[in-house]
């Protein structure tokens, strides 16, 4: 399933249709759309879908005043569809990820002067799940920001369940988080201090286990995850992570506990 993930990237712009990879792959097209799934852990239709919206974002940080060409590039041929498509994957319509774009940027530059860890939650629960994370980068490596999230799906394009943003930091944290089963996904921001790598995640230290996590109440989990550079078949990362990171420094300003004192 790996090679066929790696054949869909190289041919994502080809009118793929299920009924092209199965003959491809030599697979009746149900055989190969149920397997796909259960190994890789998303459909073919949202991976395909994954792998657009990917190509979107790099094109429009290049070319912000493009949104139709964008569109129409990435086989939407309404906009309307490319946008509420767009928005799915990372909480924004196109023309208002661009205007966020930049000031997420200055914000995440501002994040990496600092030494400490964010967390997001999508919402509060009390729970005795409690889950910890610690990250290995090669030795000759000085990272950044990084990320680490728990999300439905292992295609991450929404917001994470729980998440956290770690500047000079390696290790976080999650108690009390819900009950449910989810992937455990990391990566890490701002490698070169460009603009475009910070939202084309594509060469970016990563990793994950392939499985997913189970909390049911009382569970107890610790990661140990030795960071790796992307290999071919790795879902694409669509979620807007420095428009994340900005709402949850938003978010601690604006809180009765973590509100500074404006100058």
């Amino acid at each position: 399933m790996e090679e066929v993930a790696v054949y869909i990237q190289q041919h994502i712009h080809d009118g793929l249709s299920l009924e092209d990879l199965a003959r491809q792959f030599h697979y009746s097209p149900y055989h190969l759309s149920r397997t796909f799934k259960k190994e890789m852990g998303y459909s073919i239709k949202e991976y395909m879908e994954a792998l657009k919206i990917k190509g979107s974002i790099e094109h429009l940080v290049l070319n912000p005043q493009k949104i139709t060409d964008t569109a129409l590039d990435h086989g939407y041929s309404s906009p309307t569809t490319f946008s509420a498509t767009f928005k799915r994957h990372t909480g924004l319509a196109p023309k208002k990820f661009i205007r966020e774009s930049t000031l997420s940027y200055r914000i995440l530059q501002a994040f990496l002067t600092q030494k400490e860890v964010l967390v997001h939650r999508e919402k509060q629960v009390v729970t005795n799940n409690r889950l910890s994370v610690k990250l290995i980068y090669p030795d000759d490596y000085q990272p950044h920001i990084s990320c680490v999230g728990l999300f439905k799906s292992r295609i991450p394009k929404e917001n994470p369940i729980v998440g956290a943003a770690m500047s000079r930091v390696l290790t976080c944290v999650f108690d009390n988080v819900p009950n449910g089963s989810y992937y455990l996904l990391t990566c890490e921001l701002l490698e070169n201090l460009s603009f475009k790598q910070t939202y084309v995640l594509d060469e970016n230290f990563r990793q994950g286990p392939d499985h997913m996590l189970h909390f049911s109440g009382d569970t107890q989990l610790h990661f140990e995850l030795n960071m790796r550079r992307p290999i071919a078949s790795d879902p694409p990362i669509t979620m807007n992570v420095p428009r994340l990171v900005k709402q949850s420094l938003m978010d601690k300003l604006n809180s009765p506990f973590g509100k500074t004192r404006e100058n």
